[in-house]
């Protein structure tokens, strides 16, 4: 039977149509309906009758956060089989090339239909929510099934605090389902308590973000010959970056490319589907080169020219940034000069990268505070700082790699949170031996 919560999100729907069928007619609008079938409950069945655990996280975040989670639940639970589900397309993406031998598929939508089918194709003896996402379907469906669920590497901010005792308020508990609390500080413990969450359903595990940093095993040097940067250029990257941020990146680096001519730019936005727009605005100040055009130049034996002095290289490939950070002299993580909460910064500054990001950035809470603490990098106020800070790193190396030093034994010292979650994990499972999902 159709659920209140069902009869809300028609009413939603038919009040959304005009926008979303203008969004789904245009070209790049139709990665909306990237998976709709999945999206709509139409699930390929999932063989065999091992159990299962069914990770979700919503996005490419999530989905790389849970690389450690992926690997300790292997070794230590090996009759466990895992799949795993992502919300948006470039999560679906870098899932699959994350995890090529695992079942990934589109999370549903939160339809009591829909659910019902998916939670029937893939019968999940666990189901483990990277972060907090909340769709009362879903979770109801999986408590009428008896199915578990757990929340790792939980974390919940201010303004969802507020959300959710206003939503409580109402007579409706949005996170009474869930069975479990992995978070990540104790302040975050703090706010699920006041939520009514019992205290023994809470456990302060830290951020099983900090054990997925490793720096990869490659070659800076060949990195560096792969996107036309000469081993004694300098590169100033901005990752992660949303609408405006690559404007004042630009804007800073054209004032300093006269003072430090080896400077370099390399901008690798948040969404690709932005490329042709941004990539006409940023030509009209600047000779600019696409990462894919170099690949293409490789494909065909030939290698990339050397970026020149004022050329921007902007990247519009997925999946790329992480390895590209390892050739960085200075980093901008995106996202946080705009109100938008800041996007991954951890990765940058485990290189051991000089790394700046703008004020917003409520989505990095407890890695800011614990970074900002140690030194070890550097918040700006706004887009009209970056030029002023860029300056003073180039001109102090020593003092930048030094910063980037302190944020990365900063990160060192805070990993542990995976196997402490697996553990926990695997406490919570021989308490529920025996259930499985009908």
């Amino acid at each position: 039977m159709p659920s209140l919560v069902d009869f809300a999100y028609y009413a939603g729907l038919i009040l959304a149509s005009p926008v979303l069928t203008y969004k789904v007619a245009r070209i790049r609008g139709r990665r909306h309906l990237a998976g709709l079938k999945e999206r709509l409950g139409d699930c390929e069945q999932r063989p065999g009758r091992r159990p299962c655990i069914w990770i979700h996280g919503v996005s490419v975040g999530e989905i790389q956060a849970a690389r450690t989670l992926v690997e300790a639940i292997e070794r230590e639970l090996p009759d466990y089989e895992i799949v795993l589900s992502t919300t948006t397309g470039t999560g679906q993406e870098v899932a699959k090339r994350t995890y090529p031998d695992k079942r990934v598929f589109y999370f549903p939508i939160d339809f009591t239909w829909s659910v019902a089918r998916v939670f029937r194709a893939i019968r999940p003896s666990l189901v483990v929510l990277v972060e907090l996402e909340i769709w009362p379907n879903f979770l109801h469906e999986a408590h009428r099934k008896r199915i578990p669920i757990a929340l790792v590497n939980g974390r919940i901010s201010a303004k969802s605090f507020r959300g959710y005792r206003f939503v409580q308020s109402l007579l409706f508990d949005p996170i009474g389902k869930i069975g479990l609390f992995f978070v990540q500080t104790d302040l975050y413990a703090e706010r699920f308590l006041k939520l009514g969450i019992p205290a023994r359903q809470i456990e302060v595990t830290g951020s099983v973000k900090y054990d997925q940093l490793a720096a990869p095993d490659l070659d800076p040097a060949e990195v560096r010959r792969e996107i036309g940067v000469g081993p004694d250029d300098l590169v100033l990257m901005g990752g992660s970056t949303h609408p405006s941020e690559e404007a004042s990146l630009l804007k800073a680096y054209l004032s300093l490319r006269d003072e430090f001519p080896r400077l370099r730019l390399v901008l690798v936005p948040r969404h690709t589907e932005r490329t042709a727009g941004l990539l006409e605005e940023l030509q009209r100040s600047a000779s600019v080169t696409l990462r894919t055009q170099q690949l293409a130049a490789r494909g065909s034996g030939s290698a990339p020219d050397a970026m020149a002095v004022g050329e921007v290289l902007l990247v519009d490939t997925v999946g790329e940034l992480g390895r590209l950070y390892s050739v960085a002299d200075l980093v901008f993580v995106g996202g946080s000069l705009i109100p938008h909460g800041g996007q991954n910064m951890l990765e940058p500054v485990m290189y051991g990268k000089p790394t700046l990001f703008g004020p917003h950035w409520v989505n990095f809470e407890e890695p800011v505070k614990r970074l900002l603490a140690a030194e070890g990098v550097r918040e700006v106020q706004g887009a009209g700082e970056l030029e002023a800070a860029f300056r003073a790193l180039l001109k102090d190396p020593a003092g930048a790699r030094a910063m980037g030093e302190r944020g990365r034994q900063a990160m060192v010292a805070a990993q542990g949170a995976t196997d402490a979650t697996v553990r926990g994990l695997s406490r919570f499972l021989r308490r529920l031996s025996g259930r499985v999902a009908r």
